[in-house]
């Protein structure tokens, strides 16, 4: 079945049209073997399953990208115990942000705005990959299911002299993790992610690009 044989509400047709034909032109550059998904083809990006039939890549656009939301895992509905607290729970993802240098707390003209003194997030997908190298999303062995076999975690406790590899410095679209040119990765595992849209918020989900559709939820609009 190819494009033109399948049936879309009124003008996505040519949304994922359009869609598919940028990604045909992106020549992205090269990624650690462990950073890249499993499975990832063009079609996946405008079809999801094994039929086409309904199907297709809905896009959804978030104005504030202030607070970033980084899930464990492809699931974004079972809350997570909380270790050494029974019956407590969390939600499946961390929020992450950047706050602005010098920013006045006391003086915030918007007290109503929870994100006041943060800015928007150019690079959703660089700002959760820093969160997995850092190790914050697999605390307690959270998404140790997730890493390849083979796949060397670094030791605990401070950067030191721990040698890193150079390409841990870089995010899955060969952009640095970090500002400057000193390698500050602490080299944890880092899956492949997506940029897909829940409760009007970017959330970074791991998988290939095709994870949105399959949860039922939009991928970010650029």
């Amino acid at each position: 079945m190819n494009l033109s044989e399948v049936t879309y509400p009124k003008d996505t047709k040519s949304r994922v049209q359009n869609l598919l034909v940028q990604e045909a032109r992106r020549q992205p550059k090269p990624i650690p073997r462990w950073r890249k998904p499993a499975m990832l083809t063009f079609a996946g990006l405008a079809l999801a399953g094994t039929t086409a039939a309904g199907v297709y890549v809905a896009l959804a656009p978030v104005d504030d990208k202030r607070d970033i939301r980084c899930y464990y895992h492809a699931d974004i509905t079972t809350r997570l115990p909380v270790t050494g607290k029974p019956g407590e729970t969390r939600p499946p993802y961390i929020t992450t942000g950047t706050f602005i240098t010098g920013f006045d707390t006391k003086n915030n003209p918007n007290p109503d705005d929870k994100n006041a003194g943060m800015k928007q997030i150019a690079d959703p997908i660089n700002q959760c990959s820093r969160s997995w190298d850092i190790g914050t999303m697999n605390l307690d062995g959270i998404t140790d299911d997730l890493i390849p076999d083979g796949f060397v975690s670094p030791p605990q406790g401070p950067r030191g002299d721990r040698v890193v590899p150079e390409e841990a410095n870089m995010d899955q679209n060969g952009n640095p993790l970090y500002p400057g040119p000193d390698n500050l990765a602490l080299g944890h595992y880092v899956p492949f992610l997506t940029a897909c849209v829940v409760d009007n918020t970017v959330a970074v989900i791991p998988g290939p690009a095709e994870v949105c559709a399959q949860l039922g939820i939009p991928a970010l609009e650029k």
